[in-house]
């Protein structure tokens, strides 16, 4: 299997304990899914005794993709087995890291930011797997919380050295190019790193290692990689256009529209997934509390951004 960064590096890393990991209830719960004769009603008490968890498994489950029949009001095993115990698994990882997070330890980190532009990208990709139906919603939502999971690895791992580099400010490409020039490897090489030590499908970990710039990926034009790599581009545009500042929104909002596959400029497109975006960051920020903000209906800064002079 190939390494998405060097295997020393990458145990150095680990060893030295900083990288962020799950624990707990949910990293007992990942091991379960992962066991071929887990019991059902065993996993279905681990998942009563979070609520956090349990709630976005039940919210999942009553997605209109998924769910045809009555409300789901509590887990079972049939609401397990709906969903997927991978799906479980990934989503007890996500919840874990996000929920466990630690806030400190590199000066030159904007861990507010980045924690609220995590969670944006992750109800973004969600929505987007809603809508167009390339990969499992489930799966999405924890891809995109954990598409960035390299910077904040590399603000733990090493947080002098990274403060130094953020200092620059530096954009995406030029970061990743600083990245690797000073660690062997850049955040979106150590992010495709740690899905696949956490076990999670090689072609999400692709997806992620490529999602900043798909374009220059080389991937097949017609491969899963690169559909999910746009994917995850788009859910970072909606992201940044939940975060910007009041006065940037209309720059934001163009930058999604010219983001490309798959909302490709779609305006109707572009509105649904931004407002559904925006309704679940505000719930998730009230959940697991991160700074979020109440979001004008997308369609009245479309007609701002119309009526800019050119």
């Amino acid at each position: 299997m190939t390494n998405f960064i060097d295997p020393t590096d990458f145990e150095t890393l680990k060893q030295d304990d900083t990288l962020p990991s799950p624990s707990g209830v949910r990293l007992n719960i990942m091991r379960m899914c992962r066991q071929e004769d887990v019991s059902l009603p065993e996993l279905v008490t681990q998942i009563q005794t979070d609520p956090l968890l349990a709630g976005r498994i039940i919210k999942i489950g009553n997605g209109a993709s998924i769910n045809k029949g009555r409300p789901i009001v509590a887990i079972s095993k049939d609401v397990l087995l709906m969903i997927g115990l991978h799906a479980v698994r990934q989503l007890a990882l996500a919840i874990s890291l996000t929920a466990e997070r630690r806030d400190e330890g590199c000066p030159g980190f904007d861990y507010s930011g980045f924690w609220a532009r995590t969670v944006a990208m992750a109800c973004a990709s969600q929505a987007l797997a809603e809508y167009y139906g390339d990969a499992p919603p489930s799966e999405m939502f924890a891809s995109g919380l954990l598409a960035n999971i390299g910077r904040l690895g590399l603000a733990s791992a090493r947080p002098d050295a990274y403060s130094t580099l953020l200092s620059e400010n530096l954009d995406p490409e030029q970061l990743r190019t600083a990245e690797k020039t000073r660690f062997g490897y850049h955040h979106l090489d150590l992010a495709a790193a740690m899905m696949q030590d956490w076990d999670i499908p090689r072609f999400f970990c692709e997806a992620v290692l490529h999602h900043e710039a798909p374009e220059q990926a080389g991937l097949d034009e017609e491969s899963r990689q690169l559909r999910l790599a746009q994917m995850l581009h788009v859910a970072g545009a909606v992201a940044d256009y939940c975060v910007a500042a009041e006065a940037n929104r209309p720059a934001a909002l163009q930058a999604l529209l010219d983001a490309g596959l798959p909302l490709a400029g779609e305006v109707d497109h572009v509105i649904a997934i931004c407002d559904r975006t925006a309704r679940d960051w505000i719930e998730w920020g009230s959940m697991i509390k991160i700074p979020t903000h109440t979001m004008p209906p997308t369609r009245d800064v479309m007609q701002q951004l119309l009526e800019q002079p050119e």
